[in-house]
């Protein structure tokens, strides 16, 4: 790379080597001047290693009298707050263990100095005295109106708002969905510490300060809200009913229960500026999540949306003024979100995105009720965007990192605050002694920074299939079967997932989101073109498979009813035929004749029916839960993992002949994939190995 001049720009930042100061898009970005300097010598140098030595020399000489590697860490760590970087997903500074750090991102080229519109060599002309004189007139009077304005008007001290980004607390657990006090002091939160609910709750935390107060105890706990005159948080509690409603006192006691309703996917609740009414998604009686709101004066309900079939609402924010609320719409199985408006009097929502990505939590109002704030992938990484209700594309919140969710604001304080996480998901690999033993530990087989997901062994046992995000976007990846030269197979911007390869190991089947709905593609490996294969038109196209003589490619649709139904349609096109009548998901076709699924993303318990069709037949109990994509048949028998073991995961092999379960190992935690190599030697599944979640506070939020 270039060496860049006085003003490196990069990303939407500024940084004035000559002033030692970081704008982004014009805001100035609060950063120490040491920190600043780490930044300048990494940017001198962009592409190449700043040692740790060199640092020390520099900015450390040798009778500085300090913890040089806390110093370092500390000062480093402060840059890549300031840029909403990472340490485990860089943007722009990567990390080189124990050797230094480099700058990995692009410079761009500054605006060069306006010059002079003469040539050095140009004559210029003389001026005649008349228009010299009326030159000067006008001056003069510019001049006495200049002293009039400052005399008459008042001299306000003008200065740019200084950008901070914070960290609300330094505790570690799951922080998500922080609610601001009225007054934007406090924060409250949903803490998740570990997976035994030990100190899980809702808790609210000072703005700056240090103390936690821990406000509710219910490890199911979450969404809270402060009411607008700050004497309650409304929040939701999860049941074996469904979440139900609850407020508290913002200095604790026993949460009072408001309201009891059917489990949603998306449970946030929202107060009217008046204090009068909540909003919260509740199902409908044609079983669909609608926005309902709630009288808190008589406790009567009132239906506000009427989403279509295959729809859903929920995530709702009312404007400052009360006169609307927008709310998520929901299309399928949770994966394709986008933007409404509806007046509080009801009516047609108006649709504000058209991105058909998925947005976590519920959009948020900027003060003066023209914009909203809300998280999405529409660009691949989870981020904050900010739309115009009036119309336009959503821009990117400058202010706020990637893998930013669960946005709020704090209209009194201009204040920002958001769950800022990083998730790691590796692909491991379990050794196989026998088909009911495990030989040694698990050990991890792919690595990379995002989601390495839904691993799938080759027939021919050389490759593995998987889906990832490290690229920015889900797209379908292969590499060797010891994890060796991972390549790209896709380059689909959106969401592509679930491969399955078909029986010689030439072609891959995977779902993908172009629109609204997911669709079944196919690609030949390596080097083809994926192309869309004919489905049930208008419906959700789901997880793929092949058929044993690869003539047919099964798949999961909800086309022609509300629940998930297997269907197959011919690889080389024709019709597709719906093959199972009381539900089916995630289908798999097995030597023995017999078609193997589930029935549902979340819904417990395997089935089978023979691949031409017959009786339904239950092969793995509903009380041994195995999800969708954890489990796999092999001759003879089936691979599933135990969800419901306590206090770990187990992976277990079920014998189809004598229906005998084996135990085969614990997992250190919830898969999300598994396949079996087609030797019997190993397992392979994808694993969450990082997770972390913390809520970042944007000061002077504009």
């Amino acid at each position: 790379m270039e060496k860049p001049g006085p003003i490196a720009r990069f990303g939407g930042f500024d940084a004035d080597f000559h002033t030692q100061e970081l704008h982004k898009q014009g805001v100035r970005v609060k950063l120490p001047q040491q920190s600043f300097q780490i930044l300048q010598m990494l940017l001198e140098r962009p592409g190449e290693l700043v040692t740790r030595d060199e640092l020390r020399q520099a900015l450390w000489p040798g009778d500085t009298f300090v913890d040089f590697d806390h110093g370092l860490n500390n000062s480093v760590k402060r840059v890549r707050d300031a840029l909403g970087d990472s340490a485990d997903t860089p943007r722009y500074i990567e990390t080189l263990p124990r050797l230094g750090y480099r700058f990995i991102g692009n410079i761009e080229a500054a605006p060069a100095p306006i010059a002079s519109s003469a040539s050095p060599g140009e004559v210029l002309r003389p001026i005649r005295w008349e228009r010299l004189f009326f030159l000067l007139l006008f001056a003069s009077a510019l001049v006495l109106v200049g002293i009039a304005a400052w005399w008459f008007f008042p001299r306000a001290k003008q200065s740019v708002p200084v950008v901070e980004i914070v960290p609300l607390t330094g505790i570690t657990g799951s922080q998500n969905w922080p609610s601001f006090s009225p007054d934007g002091s406090q924060v409250t939160f949903a803490l998740n510490y570990d997976s035994n609910n030990k100190g899980n709750g809702l808790y609210t935390a000072l703005v700056g300060g240090d103390k936690l107060l821990h406000l509710t105890d219910g490890p199911g706990d979450c969404c809270p809200a402060w009411s607008p005159d700050g004497q309650a948080v409304a929040f939701s509690r999860n049941s074996e009913e469904g979440f139900d409603i609850y407020t508290v006192s913002p200095l604790g006691g026993t949460p009072h229960k408001l309201y009891a309703r059917a489990p949603v996917t998306k449970p946030v609740v929202a107060w009217s500026p008046d204090g009068k009414l909540l909003a919260f998604s509740e199902v409908n009686p044609e079983g669909r999540p609608a926005i309902t709101l709630l009288s808190l004066a008589d406790h009567s309900t009132r239906r506000l949306t009427s989403p279509p079939e295959e729809h859903f609402d929920a995530g709702p924010a009312f404007s400052p003024d009360g006169k609307r609320i927008a709310f998520v719409r929901t299309s399928g199985p949770g994966l394709v979100d986008d933007l409404y408006l509806v007046p509080i009097e009801g009516g047609v929502p108006r649709r504000l995105t058209f991105d058909n990505r998925e947005i976590y939590g519920a959009p948020v109002w900027t003060d003066d009720g023209k914009d909203l704030i809300f998280s999405s992938a529409r660009a691949g990484l989870q981020s904050l965007w900010r739309l115009s209700v009036s119309g336009g594309d959503p821009r990117a919140v400058a202010e706020a990192s990637t893998n930013a969710y669960f946005p709020a604001i704090s209209i009194r304080s201009h204040r920002l605050a958001y769950t800022r996480s990083i998730v790691n998901n590796h692909i491991w690999q379990l050794t196989l002694k026998d088909r009911t033993h495990g030989q040694g530990k698990a050990a991890v087989l792919i690595a990379a920074q995002g989601a390495d997901l839904h691993p799938q062994f080759s027939p021919d046992g050389t490759k593995i299939a998987f889906d990832s995000d490290r690229s920015g976007y889900q797209e379908i990846w292969v590499c060797n079967r010891d994890g060796s030269d991972p390549a790209q197979i896709t380059s689909m911007p959106g969401s592509a997932g679930t491969p399955r390869w078909s029986p010689e190991s030439r072609f891959l089947a995977f779902d993908f989101r172009p629109k609204e709905h997911s669709e079944i593609y196919v690609v030949e490996v390596p080097g083809g073109e994926p192309r869309q294969i004919t489905t049930v038109p208008g419906a959700n196209n789901l997880v793929p498979s092949w058929s044993r003589d690869g003539q047919w490619i099964y798949f999961a649709s909800r086309g022609g009813g509300k629940d998930f139904q297997v269907w197959k349609v011919p690889f080389r096109g024709g019709s597709a035929v719906q093959v199972t009548k009381k539900g089916g998901f995630a289908p798999l076709e097995a030597d023995d004749g017999f078609l193997y699924y589930t029935k549902g993303f979340i819904l417990p318990g395997i089935w089978k029916v023979p691949s031409q069709g017959g009786t339904e037949v239950a092969v793995l109990d509903t009380s041994y839960a195995a999800k969708w994509s954890d489990w796999a048949v092999v001759s003879g028998g089936m691979y599933f993992v135990n969800s419901r073991s306590s206090p770990k995961p187990i992976l277990e092999f079920l014998d189809f002949a004598s229906g005998k379960r084996t135990s085969i190992s614990a997992l250190d935690g919830e898969p999300e994939g598994l396949a079996v190599s087609p030797d019997r030697k190993s397992v392979v599944y994808s694993q969450v190995d990082q997770h972390n979640e913390g809520i970042m506070v944007v000061k002077n939020f504009h």
